[in-house]
């Protein structure tokens, strides 16, 4: 996939998704849907940035602990 147009393939396939969800879904589904999966992006951003922090630290901190306490 192109680089330079991967975000906008995502953004167009999540337009996609949401107007098939909106065609198949009362409005109360659709609002629990919407604060189902905003729940589900601030997590995965939260574990993303975690994720890299603790990556970070255990580059740092390998070089200098000792072995058996990776």
């Amino acid at each position: 996939m192109n680089d330079c147009c991967y975000g906008e393939k995502l953004i167009a396939a999540g337009t996609a998704i949401a107007f098939q969800l909106a065609q198949e879904c009362p409005p109360e589904d659709l609002a629990l849907l919407g604060n189902l999966f905003q729940v589900i992006g601030e997590q995965l951003g939260l574990l993303s940035g975690t994720k890299a922090a603790y990556q970070e630290h255990y580059k740092l901190c390998r070089p200098i602990c000792p072995k058996g306490n990776e």
